[in-house]
């Protein structure tokens, strides 16, 4: 029993940082269009940049965390200016090769300022547990997972509550009726690229506080990507469910799964497959996600 517990706490911590990531890229996607593949590597520089403000320059970790994603989300309005703005109605591959090509320069800026190796973010929550029983939780996924449904509720609140967040909603809906109603859509889509960027930095943090800071964090971004996929692109809360199984079904298969020998065949560490393995059975049986909705084409 001790061991399902553990497996599930795993699993939801690593699945709330897929939850947060897969949000930003459903947030994008419904109110501008575009898939971001950039979107792992605006979590690796959160991390970055919070790594140099709370280690290198030795900032307390809050500030730092809050200089951190504020930075994040100015740079998601950035690239929207003076990229995604100027984009808009051009076709959707030039816009995938466009993320791609961002994705790139992302990582070779952070290599220029930071380098390639590993590094070890200084926090508060590092290294010490909460003791139940005979089971030790880590404090730094308790966090995880704490700060994330508070985000998730935020969002919630935002999105239904207020004026802004319907706004923005209506956008995602409809871009073309939200504007015949008054509503700015360049602006709305400028701040889901910021909010879309500002959710990416508290991932990328949280995840280099569970593991290290290094360039190769960002294809966890990849790995989000199947939970907003088998959520649903079209849909926020199916992004959080999506990004809680996929963490889910990589912690029990890393558990269960992982160095198993059937036949004389050895596994390796198979739970790193398991999310592109979900995000193929999703498109080849219901495409659109579980929360997703079929679009029918009427002539």
């Amino acid at each position: 029993m001790e061991k399902i517990i553990d497996i599930i706490f795993s699993g939801l911590s690593t699945g709330a940082i897929y939850a947060l990531i897969a949000l930003g890229f459903v947030l994008i996607f419904k109110s501008t269009g575009i898939l971001n593949f950039a979107h792992g590597e605006l979590c690796m520089v959160g991390a970055y940049v919070c790594y140099y403000f709370a280690t290198l320059l030795n900032i307390p970790y809050l500030i730092s965390f809050l200089i951190a994603i504020a930075l994040g989300a100015l740079l998601g309005a950035l690239i929207d200016v003076l990229i995604f703005r100027r984009l808009v109605g051009e076709p959707i591959h030039a816009t995938i090769m466009v993320t791609i090509g961002l994705a790139s320069i992302l990582v070779c800026f952070t290599g220029l300022f930071w380098g390639h190796d590993t590094y070890s973010i200084r926090s508060p929550f590092i290294g010490k547990t909460i003791t139940s029983g005979n089971m030790a939780f880590s404090l730094s996924s308790l966090s995880t997972i704490a700060v994330s449904i508070i985000l998730f509720i935020l969002f919630i609140v935002f999105f239904n509550r207020s004026l802004l967040g319907v706004a923005l909603k209506g956008t995602a809906e409809d871009s073309d009726t939200a504007g015949l109603m008054g509503i700015n859509v360049k602006k709305m889509q400028m701040l889901a690229w910021t909010i879309g960027a500002l959710v990416a930095s508290v991932a990328g943090i949280f995840l280099a506080e569970q593991s290290f800071v290094h360039t190769g964090m960002r294809h966890t971004g990849i790995k989000a990507m199947s939970a907003a996929i088998l959520g649903g692109m079209e849909s926020l809360g199916g992004a959080i469910i999506g990004g809680v199984v996929v963490g889910l079904v990589e912690s029990f298969a890393a558990s269960y799964l992982s160095g198993m020998e059937v036949a004389g065949f050895h596994f390796g560490d198979i739970k790193d497959v398991t999310a592109f393995v979900i995000m193929i059975l999703v498109l080849m049986i219901r495409p659109y996600g579980i929360f997703g909705k079929k679009e029918v084409e009427r002539v």
